[in-house]
């Protein structure tokens, strides 16, 4: 496997598009740096702006303005086939008349390369998905997973200068498409082509992305490594997209002389939370389900922690995880995830006691 590099591959400055008899633009000044070797995930909801990002990376579609850099060369002028990108495809276009052999090689064909050349490089590719048994096979002989993998064998056998995956597990069941992104992520690694991988599922980009970009209205709303996106929010947006989030009200938001902010909660009184730089004023504390604890009001419970009383009001169980809707005494509605255990847990109607430590909790500005 080659190594990795921090320097940057792909840059995209300054990049919009604007769609004729359109007010806002669908992608507005995205600034992106794409280390060589790493998988990019471009995560957001239907309509922000990262499937229009991908096609114009790929010279699908011609930007408004912005540049496109990659390995040092502004590509916005190039026509798509002068790129040399490979691209996967939501609905993977494989050719439904080849075999699977002649669908990985077409791209070495298109080059004009040599025959003994296109033999060698597309039995490598074969051998890297592990579909030499099937190489004599159509696309309709095959099954998703399989016909994923020939057009990702495909997109890598041109040897690209970049990778792009518009959705590509959309198609498959939950169990494949949870199986089939480790196979993605194993052999982009190997292969240590820079990729960008457009998602709505935040599961996959957070499993298989070495960065995320999370993309709103047309704007990257924050930008890093998945434990930073998860941990640290930027913005309630970011927070509420990417997993399950509680958000508590707090006011009297001051900044402390190492960074920290100290917060009043309304039921859990006084915090000192680490926060989104610049947060000012009034703002939300971010609480991850899974770190909320709730106990019985009549157990044990340690004391020193921020906790507030409640009952339950809702709950779910799904094998590994019970969860439990909950009405704390304010009104404030909240969510706890716990590992389950043998036994029914806790009931609807049960009072309770509500915590969290003030390290799980983030603050980030209602703004």
């Amino acid at each position: 496997m080659m190594e990795r590099s921090d320097t940057a591959y792909l840059s995209i400055r300054g990049l919009r598009k604007i769609y004729p008899k359109t007010s806002a633009p669908a992608v507005n000044d995205v600034n992106l740096d794409v280390p060589q070797g790493d998988l990019v995930a471009l995560l957001g909801p239907s309509g922000c702006g990262k499937t229009t990002t991908l096609r114009m990376v790929a010279g699908l579609l011609e930007p408004s303005a912005g540049q496109i850099i990659v390995n040092g060369r502004d590509v916005v002028s190039r026509p798509v086939n002068k790129r040399g990108m490979g691209m996967v495809f939501q609905s993977y276009a494989l050719f439904p008349h080849m075999t699977v052999e002649e669908n990985i090689a077409f791209g070495l064909q298109m080059q004009r390369a040599s025959r003994p050349e296109i033999a060698r490089r597309t039995a490598e590719a074969l051998e890297m998905v592990q579909l030499g048994h099937l190489k004599g096979r159509r696309p309709a002989e095959l099954s998703g997973g399989q016909q994923q993998r020939v057009a990702l064998a495909r997109a890598l056998v041109i040897h690209p200068t970049l990778l792009l995956l518009d959705e590509p597990l959309s198609n498959l069941d939950a169990k494949l498409r949870e199986a089939m992104r480790r196979e993605i992520r194993g052999i982009q690694q190997q292969s240590a082509t820079t990729t960008l991988f457009v998602t709505h599922d935040q599961d996959e980009a957070l499993d298989m992305a070495d960065r995320i970009a999370i993309l709103n209205n047309g704007v990257i709303e924050q930008y890093g490594t998945p434990a930073v996106i998860y941990e640290n929010p930027a913005t309630r947006f970011v927070a509420n997209f990417v997993g399950k989030a509680n958000f508590l009200p707090v006011d009297e938001v001051s900044l402390g002389s190492r960074g920290e902010y100290a917060v009043r909660s309304e039921v859990f009184g006084r915090l000192t939370v680490a926060g989104t730089p610049g947060s000012a004023g009034t703002g939300a504390l971010v609480v991850r389900p899974h770190r909320v604890t709730v106990a019985d009001v009549n157990s044990e419970h340690a004391g020193s922690l921020p906790t507030a009383r409640g009952r339950v009001i809702g709950s779910s169980y799904t094998g590994d995880v019970r969860g439990y809707d909950l009405r704390l005494e304010n009104g404030q509605s909240m969510r706890a995830d716990q590992l389950s255990t043998v036994g029914a847990g806790l009931a609807i109607g049960d009072e309770v006691l509500v915590s969290f430590e003030p390290g799980d909790a983030y603050l980030v500005s209602e703004g």
